[in-house]
């Protein structure tokens, strides 16, 4: 399969507090599609990111860390006039996250439509985009659109997980953005919030009251409690794993990899939910958007009661 949208470099603080009080961080990668193919080429599946970098350090650093992690960067391109994009993270009294982007006039921000390696991008069974992308720019989000319309025309599924950041939409309202591209999906993602906003409810039957004016065989909704998918044969459910949370950034991403990794060995919606659920958890438990993705290995024996230490 794959995917495509901006890869990042991420800023962790080595302590909490106001980021004018922090004396260091550390650099990781990031960035929700790139998270969802090393999740995915972790879990034994063959994926290919896409996407635009900065011709620099960080834009060269994540091209080799991908390849390391066996994810095919061959639709990646380089930008020499803009750089790669990079957020700090910043953890406040009593856990509260926030999270401060510099990616306007990023090297994806510039994406194009006419750029794509349209035939590398649909030559997967499965395409997977956010809401995101297009909410980096009015050129990307042109780029989705005219994407969405060639894989419905081709007959590649498409994954789309609406992923909002409110912070990139700048008084937009993301409903009249991501809404109409949410509908043209074959499986979609939601948090509860995001179900509110979108299908005017985050319980399975407003969802299925929704449903019929989109083109989604299969919509899933998750939140830190457990999640439900809603298809035409019911409703699905399954209740998350309880695990020690370290680093919640990342999570959903952990999720949509799992559950597409399930969709793609031909697993049932219940079964999908499942190893979803043990991906998310395995990647609370360590700091940073990707480091905690699991192996098959790891998911399955979190799957299966015996989360251990191998011997």
């Amino acid at each position: 399969m794959t995917t495509l949208g901006e890869a990042l470099v991420v800023m962790d603080p080595v302590s909490r507090g106001h980021l004018r009080h922090v004396g260091g961080f550390e650099k990781n990668l990031g960035g929700a599609e790139l998270n969802v193919a090393v999740g995915l080429s972790r879990l034994g599946h063959r994926v290919g990111w896409a996407g635009r970098l900065g011709d620099d350090e960080f834009g060269k650093e994540i091209l080799t860390f991908a390849r390391g992690e066996g994810v095919d960067v061959s639709g990646a391109a380089m930008d020499t006039e803009a750089p790669t994009g990079l957020y700090f993270k910043e953890w406040r009294a009593l856990g509260q996250l926030r999270v401060y982007y510099y990616r306007a006039g990023s090297a994806a921000s510039r994406m194009r439509f006419e750029d794509l390696d349209l035939e590398h991008l649909l030559s997967g069974e499965i395409l997977h985009l956010t809401g995101i992308t297009p909410a980096l720019s009015e050129g990307c989000h042109d780029l989705v659109e005219r994407l969405l319309s060639a894989a419905n025309e081709r007959g590649v599924a498409v994954s789309f997980d609406v992923n909002v950041r409110w912070k990139l939409f700048e008084g937009r309202d993301p409903r009249m953005v991501l809404g109409p591209l949410a509908a043209r999906a074959d499986l979609v993602f939601l948090s509860d919030e995001e179900a509110e906003l979108l299908f005017g409810g985050s319980d399975p039957a407003s969802i299925q009251e929704a449903m019929p004016g989109t083109r989604a065989g299969t919509v899933v909704v998750h939140g830190a409690a457990g999640a439900f998918a809603v298809e035409e044969g019911g409703v699905f459910e399954k209740a998350s794993y309880p695990v020690e949370v370290v680093d919640t950034v990342g999570a959903g991403d952990a999720f949509v990899a799992g559950f597409l990794s399930g969709r793609l060995r031909g697993w049932n919606a219940e079964e999908c939910l499942d190893m979803a659920n043990a991906c998310g958890a395995c990647a609370v438990t360590v700091p940073g958007d990707l480091k905690g993705l699991p192996t098959t290995e790891e998911a399955l024996a979190l799957m299966r009661g015996r989360p251990g230490v191998e011997r």
